[in-house]
Formats: C-alpha cells, sequence, structure tokens
C-alpha cells in the first residue's frame, strides 16, 4: 500500500530534500506548486493525508478531497490555519505536532527581544551600506539584564521563554487566565500579575497566546497607551493579536520603544511592510520555530503520527475536533 500525501505548505527545494530524508518506505508526498486553483484541485483530489502549516487549509479544500483520511498540522496554532467544521463534518482526524514548536519560537521570542533593542536589523544594514553608527543608538537601546519582561500566556511556548530568559538576570512576569502551580512560578522565577498591571510595568512584552475571539486585537490602542514609555513589544503568536494601526501609531508617536514581529494581520504580506520605515523594529515573516534541526524533528513527528493511523493505532496529539 501507498499512502498519498499533500504537503500543503510551499516548499522549495531544500526543504523538499529535508522532507523526503525523513518518508518512510510507503508513503508518496506530493508538493503544491504555485497557488493555482485547478491545480490544487487535482492535487487534493488523491490525497489521503494533507500536512498543513503556514497556508490555510479552507473547507473547500476539504470538499476538494474525497479520499482525505487524515490532516496533520506540523506545528500548534490550528485555529486560523484548519477547517475545523468540514474536518468534524466529515469525520477527518487533525492531530497537530507541538514537539520542537516552544523551544524554538521562544528562542526566536528572545532573539527578537536582543535585536529590537539593540536596533541590530538596522545597524546590519547601515554597515552593509558603508555608514558607520557607533555611537547612533547607544542612548536609546535596551538590554534584557534588569529588564521586566512581561510574558502574556505561559503555555508550552511561554514557559520556554521563561525558562531561557533566566540567565539573562530579567525579572520575570507573566499573565495568563490560568493559575499556575505555585512550584512552577518558583520554578520559573515568575510572578503573576493582573493584564493592566503586566503591560503597564514591564519593560519588554512577549506575546504567546492563540488567536480567539477573546485574543484578537487583544493589544490595541488603549493597551498601548498604557504601557511604559519606550515599552518593547514582540509578537511571534498570531498577527490579529496585535492592531497594527495602534501599533503603527505607537511606533510613530515614540510611545513604544520598538517591536519585533514574526507574524502579521494579513499573510503573507505583500510589498514593503509599513513598519519597514522604523529602525526600531525587527521583522521576519511568520517563522519562529523553523530551524532545519526543528523542521526535521517535526517530520518525524507527523510521519510517526501517519503510520499509527495506518496501523489502527491512536494519533498522538489528536485534536477534539
Amino acid at each position: 500500500m501507498t499512502v498519498r500525501l499533500l504537503y500543503f505548505v510551499p516548499a522549495h527545494a531544500p526543504l523538499r530534500a529535508l522532507i523526503e530524508a525523513e518518508r518512510p518506505e510507503g508513503y508518496e508526498i506530493v508538493y503544491l506548486e504555485s497557488d493555482d486553483e485547478a491545480e490544487i484541485r487535482a492535487k487534493l483530489a488523491d490525497a489521503e493525508v494533507v500536512m498543513v502549516g503556514a497556508k490555510v487549509l479552507l473547507p473547500w479544500h476539504v470538499e476538494a478531497a474525497p479520499k482525505l483520511r487524515l490532516v496533520l498540522h506540523q506545528g500548534v496554532g490550528y485555529h486560523d490555519t484548519v477547517a475545523t467544521t468540514a474536518l468534524r463534518d466529515r469525520q477527518i482526524p487533525l492531530a497537530i505536532t507541538p514537539g520542537g514548536t516552544p523551544e524554538g519560537v521562544a528562542e526566536h521570542a528572545i532573539m527578537m527581544m536582543l535585536a529590537t533593542g539593540r536596533r541590530l536589523a538596522w545597524q546590519d544594514a547601515e554597515l552593509r551600506a558603508g555608514r558607520w553608527h557607533s555611537n547612533t543608538v547607544r542612548a536609546e537601546a535596551r538590554g534584557l539584564g534588569g529588564a521586566r519582561v512581561g510574558i502574556i500566556g505561559l503555555g508550552r511556548i511561554g514557559k520556554q521563554v521563561a525558562k531561557r530568559l533566566i540567565p539573562f538576570e530579567s525579572v520575570l512576569a507573566y499573565h495568563d487566565i490560568l493559575e499556575m502551580d505555585p512550584a512552577v512560578e518558583h520554578a520559573l522565577r515568575v510572578e503573576r500579575l493582573p493584564f493592566d498591571e503586566l503591560i503597564a510595568t514591564s519593560d519588554f512584552i512577549t506575546l504567546h497566546v492563540p488567536l480567539t475571539d477573546l485574543t484578537h486585537h487583544m493589544i490595541g490602542e488603549k493597551e498601548i497607551a498604557a504601557m511604559k514609555d519606550g515599552a518593547i513589544l514582540i509578537n511571534c503568536a498570531r498577527g490579529p493579536v496585535v492592531s497594527e494601526p495602534a501599533l503603527l501609531e505607537g511606533l510613530k508617536s515614540g510611545k513604544l520603544g520598538g517591536a519585533g514581529l514574526d507574524v502579521f494581520e494579513i499573510e503573507p504580506v505583500v510589498g514593503p511592510s509599513p513598519f519597514a520605515e522604523f529602525r526600531n523594529v525587527v521583522l521576519t515573516p511568520h517563522n519562529a520555530p523553523g530551524t532545519r534541526d526543528i523542521m526535521q524533528q517535526k517530520f518525524q513527528q507527523m510521519f510517526a503520527n501517519a503510520k499509527r493511523f495506518f496501523s489502527g493505532e491512536s494519533l498522538a496529539d489528536k485534536i477534539d475536533l
């Protein structure tokens, strides 16, 4: 038996080679070459398994895949990337792949804090253009040592952020809808604060919440106005968690000390980003967990899950639809 699997994420040659290196015997992988609807329909028509990630699996995609038996998400944030109702109606199971995501996103978020605080992207671009700025940003640059870092969302990723910030000797606070076990708070050296107090007292604020009705635009004009002058906002969660017009105004006015953005309200970003003009902003294209090591780990886990499914075993990390 050969299982036909559609990788529903744009994949260039190096990524395809990485996937093929992990592909088990008995699996044929088909890749999308474009966003052409006819091509998508033709490849979905024979797909038994779909791996999703950055590209949204819409209801019509599910409808166009009559042989579909399983959907695997290469990350964890499925709420806004998978048509769960369409899957539930056809009783097609969905499983996420959490392994590697918390560590990768945590590293990326901290990199964003450091790079934004030090104006790294701007200094690099200026030096490449032959302009020397040894003293230009010293009076405005920020570091993590002694700074209060407010973590909004202390789930898998938020915990890894806190763990990695301990050696920086930052003062750590968090806000979450759930109260953590005191032993966890002690181990991570975090203090739970009300949302309003956290945003009002933090030098860096990093977001690690899923996109839901409750978190949509949870950072808007009112919240930015309540932040400390010069606060730096990091978003490696989902773009719509932050109101981009409010964020742009906070940067233009000088209220904010910077922003590190891996996610955006509309993705992919088309044309020059409105945030590109700010030297205190660092931008990456929704790639926080995207390292070679982590992707290898994820493909191993996804193929192992597919093998479980077709062997009649229980799926790991299955989502209740």
